[in-house]
């Protein structure tokens, strides 16, 4: 990877995920790590509901759809999905699939 590119990825880094504290970018980290099905089946939703020409969309809702349709099973965590690691799957698959940087409205406040 050369130096733009990797200044780059820092930059947009920072910017999706800069505001967390370590202790939820950790805890997340290890329930992502656990439960690599949940993300799977955000994704999956996500690009659903993006195929039907939605424009925004809102990751918490997703969440709940899991929530609601699925009996996903997790590991780590007495809530199936915490709900602060909602707003974060959200960054994460826009951080990864730049499709949905304005598909998810990232708000920025204080959460450390």
């Amino acid at each position: 990877m050369n130096t733009e590119a990797s200044n780059n990825d820092d930059q947009k880094r920072e910017l999706y995920f800069s505001h967390y504290s370590k202790e939820t970018l950790d805890q997340f980290k290890k329930f992502h790590y656990n439960n690599p099905h949940i993300y799977e089946e955000f994704k999956k939703l996500a690009y659903k509901m993006k195929s039907t020409g939605r424009k925004k969309y809102s990751s918490k809702m997703i969440i709940n759809v899991l929530r609601w349709e699925t009996d996903l099973k997790s590991d780590g965590d007495e809530f199936k999905i915490n709900d602060r690691f909602q707003s974060i799957y959200g960054r994460l698959l826009a951080y990864q699939d730049p499709a949905f940087e304005e598909f998810f409205e990232f708000r920025i406040r204080s959460l450390k």
